[in-house]
């Protein structure tokens, strides 16, 4: 099958990346700078993954996405995006409004790529779509304010998508994770790691793999009928 995967280079994205072409699959990676750690992600498979740099926040890198396509998607992991953790009152962080940044990156970028493929007609009929959200989005946490809001809104949309888009035969779901070793929580540091296996039932932090292994379920025929679905992946940290 024909795969898009978005935020390829590192963490979840590479993860997802690598697992879909061993499993057959011939996946375009999309990542916005990290051209090193992309070209190791392609090392793995070098027949199976394409690489393209995109920035998924500007209209002109979502543009060069649709026109990168050639057959229809039959798959689709949207799972680009950023992690900012700032009191919801700062107005600026590096010179960017934290609020904005967040909104924009992690729920409006992936939905107007999404419309930008299926108006352009690059998504096939029966095609997989699987978002990345977060068990922030039913779980507080102060300082995460805007990333939980951010995800709450891909949850709606999975679920809301799943309707409009289950006539044509499209699958919709999200896989929303806990806490994980990523270059992205490498600040937590090994005691706030430590301190967080504390409170999972299953005693221990998540990784990419932890995820990458539910989406190649979501996007393989076992979920055939499974639409409109959010899984936690955090051990049962927010049971």
């Amino acid at each position: 099958m024909k795969a898009l995967v978005t935020g390829a280079s590192r963490g979840v994205g590479a993860a997802i990346t690598r697992r879909l072409a061993a499993g057959g699959h011939e996946v375009l990676a999309v990542y916005r700078r990290a051209h090193d750690l992309a070209a190791q992600v392609r090392e793995a498979h070098p027949e199976a993954v394409a690489l393209l740099a995109a920035d998924l926040g500007d209209p002109a890198g979502v543009r060069s996405v649709v026109d990168a396509l050639g057959a229809p998607l039959e798959i689709v992991v949207l799972n680009a995006g950023v992690a900012t953790r700032a009191p919801f009152e700062t107005l600026e962080l590096d010179g960017v409004d934290p609020l904005s940044q967040q909104i924009e990156l992690d729920l409006l970028a992936p939905l107007r790529l999404l419309r930008a493929l299926l108006h352009a007609q690059r998504v096939a009929e029966g095609a997989r779509i699987v978002f990345l959200g977060s068990n922030l989005a039913r779980h507080g946490l102060a300082g995460k304010v805007a990333y939980a809001a951010a995800k709450a809104g891909i949850e709606g949309a999975v679920r809301g998508l799943a309707k409009e888009l289950g006539p044509r035969g499209i699958r919709v779901n999200a896989v929303a994770p806990g806490l994980l070793r990523t270059d992205m929580t490498a600040d937590t540091g090994e005691a706030g790691f430590a301190a967080y296996a504390r409170e999972v039932p299953l005693g221990r932090v998540g990784t990419p793999d932890d995820v990458a292994r539910v989406v190649e379920f979501f996007v393989g025929e076992n979920a055939d009928y499974v639409s409109g679905q959010v899984l936690d992946v955090d051990g049962a940290w927010g049971a």
